[in-house]
Formats: structure tokens, C-alpha cells, sequence
């Protein structure tokens, strides 16, 4: 494009000097009578006075003259050409640049709406952060409880074992002193007579200190949180 730009501003440069020199000689032509078929170009200075530079055929004269103005208008109309391709291409430039300067308003929209996501993103991950820095921390505070509450277990657990054995291996005394008042009520209330023998040869006094002794060992392991058996 760049060539045909440059080859096309010489050949206007070269059109320019011919036309120059065709609309010179048609001045001379008009300004002397014409009696031949041809005519003499006349030079004049102050040395030599007027001098011959050259006679011309009118005819021939006449032919280039022609032949200029054809390769004037010639010219005139690739130049037109050239300048109705040039607006072309300026408002196909002009399209482009409307349409690249809409694409950058919009990636330039989409950015800011990506920058928003991401700091809305940025600070929902700090709260999900700290969320599960809480969460750690309460699940470190649960296992120590768990912990405490395990050695807590083992402790109850050894002392409801202690006080079961301290309940089977109570002395006698100690028995009288938890069965008395328990026979004092029953016979009171029921009539119930300890001394009467059961149909497997234990009297019933011995059959409920065996069940008092069952049911406080009950009480105890349900007090100290131990599963009873058959619950």
C-alpha cells in the first residue's frame, strides 16, 4: 500500500510539471498567429535577446497536449479512487477502534466485577479461617474435657468397684444396722415374717439382704454413670 502510494505521488509530481510546461506553451500558442503547421518556442534574455528553442507541430502539440490531460484526469480518477479507499479503510479504523475501545470498556467492567468477587471471596475464606481456627480450638477444649471426663470415669468407676466390694463385704453389724429397719417395715406394713424358710431352703431374711445389697450396688453405679446390665 505504501508503494503504490509513493509510485502514485511521482506520477501526480511528473503529471504536474508536464501540465506546467503544456499550459506554458498553450499561452505562448495563444499569444502568436498561427500561419504554419507549426510554431517556434521563443526564449528571450538580456545577453542574446530572443532565441529559437524549438519549433513545434501544432498538430503534434496538440496530440500531447491531449495525451496529458488524459493522463491528468487519469490520475484524477485513481486519485479519487485512492481517497474514496482511504475513507474506507478510515471508517473500517474508525469501526475497529469504536469496537476495540467497547470490548476494553467491558473487559475493563468484567475486571472490576472479578476484582469484587474476589475480595468478597478473600474475605469470606478469612471468615471460613477463622471459623475453623474456632472450631479446632473447641474440638481441642472437647478432647480435653473428654480427657478429664475419661479420668473422671476411671475414678468413679474404681470407687463404685471399692464401695460394691465394701457393700458385699459388709460386716455384720454394718448389715444388721441397713437390714433392721428395712425388716422393722416390711413386718410393720405387710407382715412379712424373715425367719420363714423359702421354698429353696433360704429364710426370706437372707433373700433381702441379698436384694438391699443388689440395689445399692445399683444405685452406686448409676450414681458414678456405669451401664447396668440388662438396661
Amino acid at each position: 500500500m505504501t508503494t503504490d502510494i509513493t509510485e502514485l505521488a511521482q506520477r501526480n509530481e511528473l503529471l504536474i510539471a508536464n501540465g506546467q510546461q503544456t499550459a506554458d506553451l498553450l499561452r505562448h500558442l495563444a499569444d502568436n498567429e498561427i500561419d504554419s503547421d507549426y510554431f517556434a518556442v521563443v526564449s528571450e534574455c538580456e545577453s542574446y535577446g530572443k532565441e529559437t528553442d524549438a519549433e513545434l507541430s501544432i498538430t503534434e502539440f496538440a496530440l500531447r497536449a491531449a495525451g496529458y490531460v488524459d493522463a491528468l484526469v487519469e490520475a484524477l480518477e485513481k486519485a479519487q479512487c485512492a481517497n474514496e479507499y482511504l475513507r474506507e479503510q478510515s471508517a473500517e479504523w474508525e469501526r475497529k477502534a469504536i469496537s476495540n475501545f467497547e470490548d476494553c470498556a467491558e473487559m475493563s467492567a468484567r475486571i472490576e466485577e472479578l476484582e469484587s468477587q474476589r475480595k468478597l471471596a478473600f474475605t469470606a475464606s478469612n471468615r471460613w479461617a477463622d471459623k475453623f481456627r474456632e472450631a479446632e480450638q473447641r474440638i481441642a477444649e472437647l478432647e480435653e474435657a473428654e480427657q478429664k471426663l475419661c479420668a473422671a470415669n476411671v475414678t468413679l468407676d474404681a470407687r463404685a468397684e471399692q464401695a460394691e466390694r465394701r457393700i458385699v463385704e459388709l460386716p455384720d453389724d454394718a448389715e444388721h444396722d441397713i437390714m433392721a429397719p428395712v425388716a422393722a417395715y416390711l413386718s410393720e406394713k405387710f407382715k412379712w415374717d424373715g425367719s420363714a424358710v423359702r421354698w429353696d431352703g433360704r429364710n426370706e431374711y437372707d433373700v433381702l439382704a441379698d436384694r438391699v445389697k443388689y440395689a445399692l450396688r445399683m444405685v452406686i453405679r448409676r450414681a458414678a454413670g456405669i451401664k447396668v446390665e440388662g438396661e
